[in-house]
């Protein structure tokens, strides 16, 4: 058995490194949990740990959880639509596979050591026909849309220094792939002008970083109630070259950092219910926070200045403001053998329409803001458990100025299915 476990566990490392990209995250560019059972509830985990990958939330949950590992995957089944003046169309990415695992040892009973490899998120569109091009009367038969994946993986170490209280601390490894195709019409907007080859169709191109994550976790009232803290680093990435006129900052794009609190309280032996707040600061990354092209007389630059031209340090990007996300999640023991998981997800679109940021966000259009989520483990013995959770994001549309097109419109919904195979060691 452990020597499956180990080979999945290495299938599952590659597939994550290997696959397409695969990411309509939906907490806007992070996934609203990690992990099948997280996911199931709602995507809390900041104080309501059910597996290893709990750690990629909180590494202090690994001081409550027993020796295991866990392998699976999620199936993202989404669909996004776009408007942009007279012109409409669908993107042709409408399914995608999203592996993760995740590991805990306990060495004894104050020290825990784990490992999670997890999708933390992206975005990906494809339109057969050019919304841009159409609009401003190019081309329109050509592709145009964006892949980000981006991946982090986690070696983790938490102490418990009483029987109520776990802290712990994680190297986050960030991997991004991006590649980006079609979006011609903006060489007129690069501080090089028309010619630029730091805009698009150069292919897939890869960026790598570091960070750090701290967590708390404690359990008291006889382990009724939980409560946990989690702070991220933003994830300090390598520039993308080939698009150092897209992104600002000559190619930079960090992962933003995140702050969260979690509570759980325990009403019966079989009953559990769990809140998680976690903020995503999309201002600490240029690339995603600088204002993005206005709309209005004159020239498409906020307040007509040339420094915000694409690639500059202060080019533009996607105007998104930081996000709060809100997570409820119930977890009810129906027997020994079988647990049952529902929960809610809100987070609001961090896209503000009446600021024309609706023009950059049809080729990155996660903004779907109330998710409803349920989930279920079986345990056909002690050790081994099959899981699986259903996500469904519903359908949110946004509309507003943009200076082609005169207006613009995205809207998007998402169903997902996780499924997953944990075993305790």
């Amino acid at each position: 058995m452990r020597q499956k476990i180990r080979w999945l566990m290495t299938s599952t490392l590659a597939a994550c490194l290997a696959l397409p990209s695969a990411a309509m995250a939906t907490n806007a560019m992070v996934l609203i949990g990690y992990g099948t059972k997280s996911r199931g509830a709602g995507g809390i985990a900041i104080a309501s740990p059910q597996d290893s990958l709990a750690a990629a939330t909180n590494p202090a949950t690994m001081g409550f959880v027993k020796s295991r590992v866990d392998v699976g995957a999620d199936f993202f089944f989404p669909k996004a639509e776009a408007e942009l003046g007279d012109f409409q169309e669908q993107s042709q990415y409408d399914k995608y596979l999203m592996p993760a695992m995740g590991g805990v040892y306990n060495f004894n009973r104050k020290v825990s050591m784990g490992f999670t490899a997890i999708p933390w998120g992206g975005g990906g569109t494809r339109y057969n026909f050019n919304l841009y091009n159409a609009s401003s009367g190019s081309n329109p038969d050509v592709t145009m849309g964006v892949e980000l994946l981006s991946m982090q993986m986690a070696p983790s170490i938490s102490y418990k220094f009483n029987k109520q209280n776990s802290v712990a601390a994680s190297l986050v490894i960030g991997v991004q792939r991006f590649r980006a195709f079609g979006l011609e019409y903006f060489e007129n907007f690069t501080a090089t002008g028309l010619g630029s080859t730091g805009l698009t169709g150069n292919g897939n191109d890869y960026s790598y970083g570091a960070g750090a994550r701290i967590g708390w976790m404690g359990q008291y009232l006889d382990k009724r109630l939980s409560l946990g803290a989690v702070y991220t680093s933003k994830i300090y990435q390598t520039e993308f070259d080939d698009y150092d006129e897209l992104f600002a900052e000559q190619g930079d794009l960090d992962s933003p950092p995140q702050a969260g609190l979690g509570i759980s309280y325990k009403f019966t032996d079989d009953l559990t219910v769990g809140f998680d707040v976690l903020k995503t600061f999309y201002s600490e990354v240029a690339a995603i926070n600088n204002q993005s092209a206005q709309k209005g007389p004159g020239s498409v630059f906020p307040n007509g200045d040339e420094k915000h031209r694409l690639g500059n340090d202060e080019g533009l990007g996607f105007g998104w403001d930081d996000q709060i996300a809100y997570k409820l999640g119930v977890l009810y023991d129906w027997n020994e053998k079988l647990t049952l998981r529902a929960g809610w997800n809100y987070g609001k679109s961090p896209v503000n329409e009446k600021n024309g940021e609706v023009l950059m966000a049809m080729v990155a259009p996660a903004i779907t803001q109330h998710h409803a989520t349920i989930g279920a483990t079986y345990m056909p013995n002690k050790r081994t458990e099959l899981s699986f959770s259903f996500v469904h994001a519903f359908k949110y549309e946004q509309e507003g100025p943009t200076f082609i097109g005169n207006t613009g419109r995205i809207q998007m919904d998402q169903n997902s299915l996780g499924v997953s195979f944990g075993y305790t060691l």
